[in-house]
């Protein structure tokens, strides 16, 4: 590959991708959803290839970056008004946690185990998910969270109370039906105290908790599961 041709084939990548990325909006730029993701990785190696493999041919270049883009155009285009369509490509919200219950089916439906969950809780900025009233996780990967009504209507500073600090982080102590132990020992809690707290709020076995944490507050809180009669 010569310089002219290099130059050739730079200056043709950058011009038919800017006009490209334009004709496909915001919405691509975005990246809001998987398929725009994967669609913006593509676009940009058949651009790359483009640029630097001479054993591509240039019309033959532009001409797969074009019409993966009218594709991508039309599909978006397809999608505004068959919603149907829109739900293939874009996919759906998912509900994780519906009126402060735990839908474990669709979390193992969505791939995510407990600490994904409680990751994405801590990136919205909830720490505590005895405060959390809906979780839904987006199409886009992100989780949107409604905090149940008590615990985001008036806070200490509004009503000039003076507040105590947190005694600690909430801490996982039961996953799956198992005492996540070294939890309990960073804590400075015994097994005993766990099964005490247990019992007080009317489970029998831990084996039957799918979660439970130890609150900001120091208390025991053990997040519902949804049944399948619910």
């Amino acid at each position: 590959m010569n310089w002219l041709e290099l130059t050739v084939r730079i200056l043709a990548s950058f011009f038919v991708l800017l006009v490209m990325t334009l004709l496909m909006g915001k919405k691509q730029l975005s990246q809001l959803t998987f398929f725009h993701y994967i669609t913006g990785i593509t676009i940009g190696s058949v651009a790359a290839s483009l640029t630097t493999d001479n054993r591509l041919p240039i019309f033959q270049g532009i001409y797969s970056l074009v019409l993966w883009g009218c594709l991508t155009i039309l599909l978006g285009f397809i999608s505004l008004k068959v919603a149907s369509v829109r739900a293939i490509i874009e996919g759906r919200p998912s509900i994780l946690i519906s009126k402060g219950k735990l839908d474990t089916k669709v979390l193992a439906k969505t791939m995510l185990n407990l600490d994904d969950l409680n990751m994405l809780l801590r990136t919205s900025g909830t720490f505590d998910i005895s405060e959390v009233d809906y979780a839904i996780l987006e199409p886009n990967g992100q989780l949107s969270v409604l905090k149940k009504v008590e615990c985001k209507t008036v806070t200490q500073k509004d009503m000039n109370v003076p507040g105590q600090g947190a005694r600690n982080l909430p801490t996982e102590v039961i996953v799956a039906g198992g005492i996540v132990k070294k939890n309990l020992k960073t804590l400075g809690l015994k097994e005993a105290w766990l099964q005490e707290e247990v019992k007080k709020q009317g489970h029998k076995r831990i084996e039957d908790i799918y979660y439970a944490e130890v609150s900001s507050d120091g208390g025991l809180y053990i997040l519902p599961e949804m049944k399948d009669q619910e």
